[in-house]
């Protein structure tokens, strides 16, 4: 039973990976928005294209960022489990302080393919992936405890998977100053990226209803019913609009709304997964191993449309000398696979100890759905390179034991 538990626990915190815009916003902890120039511009605000007229290039790979995070287990909490061979009663009410509710994962991973920006234009392409799960604190109750209560309910909310794959190839256009703005109004400028997607594939829990009863009278009996609808090989769209303004020399604003129009529709091969399983009057004297009745159907389906919800950015910057400090709130319209209906703020403060060196640190602050994440990153600036490496904690201050998980970026690029 102990391995069994801490089986569904890392399924959902150590599953496969999912997907930021860009490599480099690990360094920031997601606050990027008024930093991105160049080729990851066109992810992050087009209106900020423009790269002093230099010329920068993207290698395939050499943009690459991958996350696994959960909600419950830590290092330091799953070496202690494996170490038992009995959960004693403390362990059991540990474990269940630890999940907060349900497990629950977020993870995300993308990498570049090739890009390309010179002046006010960019054209790029990259492959991102994203995976969230969900399971309902009761299932693991039942699995430390048994049957206790008379009856529980499972819905979609509580228990559920989700997963996108795609690749994009995005053009973009920008630093276009916006005309009839007031003189004593500081210039906006503005800029848009359009996205042709490739899918690769989509898995998403279109229905799921679950109920276990016991009584002395009519034995045990539950019904789990899941239904998963697949797609693989489709074809989309997605749009960006972005502008900010210099309010003060030292100071910038911006707005973006990502997703405009986004959808993927899938047409290569779609079908329904249905799962049930159920069990009727059930007593320990007549438990057998024919006991439950397992049901698998896959159905063909017809095409069908996966929508990307519209996603509002805002942020703010303050550039010194020596540092460089942001704020970013993000905010998705509706929450599917790669975006969340739980607004996000991230803090970040990027340092120049050195002129071919910067230091960077990051904060993502908590909310209902997400740990802390904490990044720190280094990057290294000669005259046609810019490279370097970042690692986030989650839930912890320090990559470490007692992290709930662990992202690593690396990006390198060619300007001239």
């Amino acid at each position: 039973m102990k391995n069994l538990l801490l089986f569904l626990c890392l399924c959902l915190g150590l599953a496969p990976l999912l997907a930021m815009p860009t490599a480099k916003s690990i360094f920031y902890a997601d606050s990027y928005m008024l930093r991105a120039y160049g080729v990851e511009a066109n992810y992050w605000n087009p209106a900020k294209l423009s790269n002093d007229g230099r010329t920068e290039i993207w290698l395939p790979l050499s943009n690459t960022a991958i996350y696994a995070s959960n909600n419950s287990l830590d290092l330091d909490t799953y070496n202690y489990f494996v170490s038992r061979d009995t959960l004693f009663a403390r362990d059991k009410i540990r474990l269940l302080d630890k999940i907060d509710g349900g497990l629950r994962l977020s993870s995300n991973g993308t990498t570049s393919i090739f890009g390309f920006a010179r002046e006010n234009v960019a054209i790029s392409a990259s492959a991102k992936i994203y995976v969230k799960g969900a399971l309902a604190e009761d299932y693991v109750k039942i699995l430390l405890y048994g049957n206790t209560e008379d009856s529980y309910e499972f819905v979609r909310s509580d228990t559920n998977f989700s997963s996108l794959a795609y690749t994009d190839i995005t053009y973009g256009v920008g630093d276009f100053t916006l005309p009839f703005i007031p003189e004593p109004v500081p210039a906006i400028k503005a800029g848009f990226s359009v996205s042709l997607l490739t899918g690769i594939y989509s898995i998403d829990t279109q229905e799921y209803n679950g109920h276990i009863t016991n009584s002395l009278d009519d034995g045990l009996s539950a019904r789990q019913e899941i239904k998963l609808r697949a797609g693989l090989g489709g074809l989309g769209f997605k749009g960006m609009l972005g502008l900010y303004s210099e309010i003060t020399p030292d100071f910038e604003a911006g707005i973006t709304l990502d997703n405009i129009a986004g959808f993927l529709h899938w047409g290569l091969k779609t079908e329904m997964e249905c799962f049930c399983i159920s069990a009727d009057s059930v007593f320990v004297s007549n438990i057998n191993e024919d006991f439950f009745v397992q049901e698998t159907e896959r159905i063909d389906i017809d095409p069908f449309t996966s929508s990307l919800p519209p996603q509002l950015r805002l942020a703010a910057m303050y550039k010194h000398k020596y540092a460089v400090v942001s704020a970013d709130w993000v905010h998705g319209f509706k929450e599917t696979a790669s975006t969340s209906a739980i607004g996000t703020l991230s803090l970040a403060a990027s340092f120049l100890p050195l002129k071919a060196v910067g230091l960077s640190w990051g904060i993502s602050l908590p909310n209902s759905r997400n740990p802390v994440r904490v990044s720190y990153g280094i990057d290294f600036k000669t005259k046609i390179n810019n490279f370097g490496l970042a690692v986030q904690s989650y839930d912890s201050l320090l990559p470490g034991y007692k992290s709930k998980g662990v992202s690593l970026g690396l990006f390198a690029n060619l300007g001239f």
